[in-house]
This record gives C-alpha cells, structure tokens and sequence, in this order.
C-alpha cells in the first residue's frame, strides 16, 4: 500500500531544497512560469537536469509548445517572488525586467539580482509520471551569480549561513 499525503509531505519538506522559478515561453509568445523545488542534477555527459511539472499547469503546454525551458534559481529575500510564481495569476510577469534566452528557446530569464544561478535548457526527453510530467533538460548555457541560494524546509523558506561566494561564472 503506498503512502498516504500527507506522509509524502512531510518525508520531503524535512529535507531542505533549492527554489526554482521555472519558465518558458507560450504558443502565443507570452511567458509562463511556475515554482518549484523539484528540480535536479542528473548527468555532466551530456549536462543534464530535470524538473517536474504538474499535469495541471499552463507552464506544461508552454514547454512543450516551445521545446525548451529556464531553471531560475532564487537567491535569498526573494519570497514575493517565489510565492507569485506560485500562483495561478495569468500576470506573473508583469513589471518583471525579464529577458528571452537565446539558447533555450526563448524562455524567460529573470533580472539577475533576484537569482543565484540560472540554466537555459532544451528538452531532452519528456516522462509522464503521476500527476507531473518529467523534463529532462540538456543545460545549453547556465550562469552562477555568487549569491546565496533560497531554500525551502518544512514548508517555510529558509537560508544558511553561506561563506562569501567566488562570483559570478557562466558557461556557453
């Protein structure tokens, strides 16, 4: 028998995880977005990721439509953000200073000050599971900004105590 929900709850928020703001670009060329923590490493050869995206959500039509997909990761004090891309408001957007990737299939990349890094990304190959669908995602360009990262853990964000970060580096 498997575990009930709120068990499954529980067992994952007891465990701390990056915040993402995953993105892509719609058939009708507006941006879409979600927040998530599923978001992870899978292979360096070739560079690899995948998120998971609920069946239910618009950002999943976005993805498919455009074939590519930006992992922006929060740095901290960056919760309004965070929660807005949680929402269901068609206006995510809105009075974001946002710009299209070049590499993945111009997805959105949020301003740098509100990110930790970001991976530009194109679908790789798409899994349905449950009620999400997993894209793995081959990392075409990514950026580390040297900020430290948001976190989420026990359904609150949190952040750590994080030694002065080397800076910034990109990779094309």
């Amino acid at each position: 028998m498997a575990i009930d929900d709120e068990l499954f709850r529980a067992m994952f928020s007891a465990h701390p995880a990056a915040v993402c703001v995953v993105t892509a670009a719609g058939a009708d060329g507006r941006p879409s977005g979600l927040t998530t923590s599923a978001v992870t490493s899978v292979s360096m050869e070739p560079p690899l990721l995948l998120v998971c995206v609920g069946t239910g959500s618009r950002t999943l039509a976005a993805i498919r439509h455009s074939g590519g997909f930006a992992v922006n990761f929060l740095a901290v004090h960056n919760e309004r953000l965070s929660e807005r891309f949680a929402g269901k408001s068609t206006e995510k957007f809105a009075g974001l200073d946002w710009r299209p990737s070049g590499r993945a299939a111009e997805a959105p990349l949020l301003p740098a000050y509100h990110l930790s890094a970001a991976a530009e990304c194109l679908v790789h190959q798409e899994i349905p599971a449950g009620d999400h669908c997993v894209f793995l995602g081959r990392i075409e360009g990514a950026v580390v900004h040297g900020r430290a990262p948001m976190l989420y853990h026990e359904r609150d964000y949190i952040h750590l105590p994080v030694p002065a970060l080397s800076g910034t580096a990109t990779a094309d």
